[in-house]
């Protein structure tokens, strides 16, 4: 499945790349190639959990005890492809959904 990450998760991950732990920063790269394959798995690592109360396809999992990957399976039509092709779109890679 086609991916994009939003400007906050493209800054996420600088941040995740600068300054947290190298195990942190694996654990980062396999769960995006974990999500990129089988976005929906809801036995995969991270304890992944489809959001609620979203008009979108909204998904999560657990990177730390604080942070959480949180993406979307949307439409290809919204990003310029065709509209039966679906893709993921990464929204944050650090704090948690209901942070405010």
């Amino acid at each position: 499945m086609k991916a994009i990450e939003m400007k906050i998760a493209k800054n996420n991950k600088k941040a995740i790349l600068k300054s947290y732990p190298k195990l942190i920063q694996d654990k980062l790269s396999y769960f995006l190639r974990e999500i990129i394959d089988n976005p929906r798995d809801k036995n995969a690592f991270g304890s992944p959990e489809q959001l609620k109360h979203s008009e979108i396809e909204l998904w999560s999992r657990e990177l730390t005890k604080k942070d959480r990957i949180v993406y979307g399976i949307e439409s290809g039509a919204n990003y310029g492809m065709p509209e039966e092709e679906e893709i993921i779109v990464f929204y944050q890679y650090l704090g948690h959904y209901s942070d405010k």
